[in-house]
This record gives C-alpha cells, sequence and structure tokens, in this order.
C-alpha cells in the first residue's frame, strides 16, 4: 500500500486524461472489502449525471454498498466547480476531493466503489478510499505516457 506523498504527479499535460470511461476494479482488497476506481471525463453538472445514471445501471455497481465520488469541472470563467457525495461512508467523498485537488486535475469525476463484507475497517476505510485514488492516478499517468 502506498504511504502519504509517496507517488508525485505532475499537474501539467504531462499526463494526458483520455476521454473514455476507465475501470479498474479490485484495485484494493482489504478484508475482503473491495474497492473499485471509476473514471469519467466531464464538463458539466449535467454530464455528471448523465453518466452517474449510467454508471448505477450496471449491475456490479447497484448492488455495492457504496459508491463515493467527487467532481471538478473548470468553468467557462476559470472558476472550479467542485462537489463530492459519500454515499454512506461519511467522509469518503471529501477524501477523493482532496486527491483531485491534490494533483489539480479537472473536467474528470471520480468514484470509488466498495463492497463491504461485514468486517468493520474503522479509519482503514479512509485511507483506502485515499490509496485508490493514488492508484488509479499512478496506473493512469503510466499507461497514457507510454503512448
Amino acid at each position: 500500500m502506498f504511504q502519504e506523498n509517496q507517488i508525485s504527479l505532475s499537474t501539467d499535460d504531462e499526463c494526458r486524461l483520455p476521454k473514455k470511461l476507465i475501470i479498474f476494479r479490485d484495485i484494493i482488497v482489504d478484508r475482503w472489502s473491495k474497492y473499485t476506481a471509476v473514471w469519467w471525463y466531464v464538463k458539466s453538472d449535467k454530464e455528471v449525471k448523465d453518466f452517474m445514471n449510467y454508471l448505477l445501471k450496471d449491475k456490479y455497481f447497484q448492488k455495492s454498498t457504496h459508491n463515493s465520488y467527487a467532481y471538478r469541472i473548470k468553468l467557462e470563467n476559470w472558476s472550479i466547480l467542485e462537489w463530492k457525495n459519500d454515499d454512506g461512508e461519511i467522509g469518503a467523498g471529501m477524501c477523493i476531493l482532496r486527491e483531485l485537488q491534490r494533483v489539480n486535475w479537472v473536467d474528470m469525476i471520480l468514484f470509488v466503489t466498495r463492497y463491504f463484507w461485514w468486517i468493520k475497517l474503522d479509519s482503514d476505510r479512509f485511507k483506502n478510499v485515499i490509496d485508490s485514488c493514488k492508484i488509479f492516478f499512478e496506473k493512469i499517468c503510466l499507461t497514457n505516457n507510454k503512448k
């Protein structure tokens, strides 16, 4: 697992984000809880709602315990619209939003889905959400920079 600030990613165009759906299933498995990271390119609130409706039609995400997410969108006036949702995993949305702010990426929504298998993780659940984001960022930059 990653330690805080272990990876360092560029916030410029060095890591180009594709405009397609990216899913890393079971990016972390901890005491039978499974975490999945899902990314999508968005430019407006409407696109966020459309994507959420699309994603939640999938039975995998319908049956999950928590679908926490955060997004950041750069508006025409150069301000940044940010939002988060915990979906019952109190604090998870803020963890995701902080990671998006840390790498300073915009025009994206990032879901971290958790399947809970009845073993309480206490504060480790937040570490797993944060680590899911960091692993996702590292994988997506490594994958896209090889092209």
